[in-house]
Order: structure tokens, then sequence, then C-alpha cells
């Protein structure tokens, strides 16, 4: 036996009905409006992946120009050296092409870090500072501003405040002030009190240095030269 359809069942039905065919109408008299909108979001989406995709070629051209920059400014020197053997006036150029080419990116500023140390190689100490002290305000929280803030603290090492800039790095390693990761503050405090001729100083901070971060990039240095205190 067939089942029993209720009259509640009809009202439901028809309201359904009379529901789509209302949806259906609307979509009749908006479909120009509708296809618009679908092709605005076709749009859109179609630009933001070709905009990511050129700002993906950009970075990556960028990190090309800079790299072959740097490694005409580090010649033979050890990757990262603050003495470079290569050749400044060929490295000059081409940091100079990054920034021009590359202005607004974070390879661009770090082609602006090199070209305050290559200005600093040649005695331009204010040119250097001031680059410096911009790029340390405009990357406070990540690796570019912190070389620019170990520069700095070399500058005022050089400069004669050595006993100065002990405080300030010990406040880094306490964590009562930033600007260094509490590794480098400890590296750059051992250095300081080595050239100081403090080396019990030296190497309290160079120990803790080891033992706090296996894993910091400063440790092969930092080994070296507490070999070196004996």
């Amino acid at each position: 036996m067939g089942r029993r359809i209720t009259r509640k069942q009809l009202k439901r039905d028809d309201e359904f009905v009379s529901a789509a065919e209302v949806i259906f109408r609307w979509i009749a008299d908006n479909a120009k409006a509708l296809m618009a909108g679908i092709i605005a979001v076709v749009v859109i989406a179609l630009l933001s992946w070709a905009a990511s995709g050129w700002m993906s070629s950009r970075t990556d051209d960028a990190s090309l120009l800079l790299h072959h920059a740097t490694k005409t400014y580090e010649g033979e020197a050890t990757p990262g050296s603050m003495v470079p053997a290569g050749n400044l006036e060929t490295a000059e150029t081409e940091f100079q092409q990054v920034i021009d080419s590359y202005g607004r990116t974070d390879q661009a500023d770090m082609a602006r870090l090199y070209l305050a140390r290559i200005a600093l190689s040649r005695g331009q100490t204010d040119e250097a500072r001031a680059a410096l002290v911009e790029l340390a305000r405009k990357h406070d929280d990540d690796v570019i501003g912190r070389l620019a803030n170990l520069d700095l603290i070399n500058l005022r090492i050089a400069s004669g405040q050595g006993a100065e800039v002990a405080a300030d790095l010990e406040a880094m390693v306490t964590g009562q002030s930033s600007g260094l990761p509490r590794d480098a503050a400890l590296y750059r405090l051992g250095e300081l009190f080595v050239e100081e001729g403090q080396p019990e100083k030296a190497r309290t901070y160079l120990e803790m240095l080891i033992e706090e971060f296996p894993e910091s990039p400063f440790l092969p240095n930092a080994r070296q030269r507490l070999l070196e205190l004996g």
C-alpha cells in the first residue's frame, strides 16, 4: 500500500516549490549582474595569482643579485666576515644595483648594510652610522636589524665606549634590553673583554655561550677564542 501524503506535507512541498520559483526568477532577472560578479571574482583571483608569482620572481632575482654582490665583497674571506677580502669597488656597484632594482625589498636593505660596512672601511663613519641606525630602526626584530645593531656596537667600541657597551650587552644577556640575541651578546661581551685584557671575564661569557647555545653560529669562534685564552 502506498504511503499516504498529508496536507502538512503538501503544504510544505508547495512552499518549497514557491521558494524555488522565486529564487530561479531572481536569478533570471539578475543573470547579467551575477555573471559580472563571477567574472570579477575570477579576474581578482587571477590578478592575485599573477601578482604573487611576480613578487616571488622579483624576490628570487633580488636574492640572486645580492648573493653575487656578497661573494664579490667577501672574496676568499669566511662568509659573513667583517673583514672582507674581495673587490670593494665592484661590490659597491653591485650592491647599489640591488638597491636601484629592488629598493623596497629586504634584499635591498641587506645591500644597504653592506654599503654601510664599505663606508666604515673607508672611514666614512657618520654616513655609515646614519645608515645603520635607520636599518636597526626599520628591522627591529629580524636579522638585518641585529646585524646593524652589532655594527653599531662595534662602532661604539672603536670610539672608546667599551665600558658603556659592556653594560648594554650585559643588559641584553639578562633580558633587560633588546638589540641582539643573547648568544650574540654573550659572544660580543667575550670578545670585548678579550680586547680589553680581561681574559677571565671573557672566558666566563664564552663558556656561558657554549653551554647555553649549542646551536649558535658563534659557537666555533667562541671555542677557538677559548683555546687561545688557554
